[in-house]
């Protein structure tokens, strides 16, 4: 049994791989946390994992922390995935391949894999990512902007008057909360607007759009159409686990 990790600035996501079943694990919050009480928690229950494939944007001593309990565990170490120029039907545009999030790569590649079709991908976490996916699985670039949650953070941080960011989004907002989070959400969704337009030029047809992620929910009702979808990174991950897979 594999053991997949989807490692983001502030969650955690896991699941198991045997043969071809992903079967769901659990997620949690870890941004200022140790991670060892909540894995022991999480994995109480686990045993006889042969491999750990983890696809993480956070720093290495984050990362250390992890290999550290997954070694403590099970008497292995964590493979750190990092995003190559070509894989599982996916040409990476950066000219640096390893510096495009490992997150992307693999949720473009279990995009490309159910539906090779001109696309982009909108991932709502930390950040706000966009990229844009050709039909033969070239990649064409894309966008990192605060999300926004981090956009309503940082109008409260660098703010005296402000107050609060907990309104909620109407039409034209008439007091300062509910102003604070249309403003954050008009800005993601004309980010995508606009980047979805570029990608049309580029790609030579509407792309389908794809929205994922844990602060998908409150951006959806502004982008129209939209594809919601769950979990890309660890459906790459089970991907790339099985690419690896000996052949008999």
């Amino acid at each position: 049994m594999k053991l997949l990790i989807d490692l983001g600035n502030t969650r955690l996501k896991w699941a198991t791989l045997t043969g071809a079943n992903l079967q769901a694990g659990g997620v949690f919050t870890h941004a200022g946390k140790p991670l060892f009480s909540e894995l022991r928690r999480e994995w109480v229950e686990l045993a006889r994992v042969d491999g750990v494939l983890v696809a993480s944007v956070v720093a290495p001593t984050r990362e250390d922390e992890l290999d550290a309990y997954v070694h403590d565990r099970f008497g292995l170490h964590a493979e750190f995935l990092r995003s190559p120029a070509a894989a599982l039907g996916v040409r990476n545009a950066y000219a640096e391949p390893a510096r495009l999030g490992i997150d992307r790569f693999l949720a473009l590649a279990a995009l490309h894999a159910e539906h090779p079709r001109a696309q982009v991908l909108a991932s709502v976490g930390t950040a706000l990512t966009l990229d844009a996916l050709a039909a033969d699985g070239v990649h064409h670039g894309g966008v990192i902007v605060a999300s926004p949650q981090l956009m309503r953070e940082a109008v409260l941080n660098g703010t005296a008057r402000v107050g609060t960011a907990s309104g909620r989004c109407r039409e034209l907002p008439d007091n300062t909360a509910d102003a604070v989070v249309t403003g954050s959400l008009y800005a993601a969704a004309g980010t995508i607007d606009r980047f979805c337009a570029a990608a049309a030029r580029r790609l030579g047809s509407v792309p389908a759009l794809i929205l994922t992620g844990g602060g998908a929910d409150e951006l959806a009702p502004l982008i129209v159409p939209v594809e919601r979808t769950h979990d890309l990174v660890l459906r790459g991950l089970a991907l790339w686990a099985d690419a690896l897979a000996p052949r008999r």
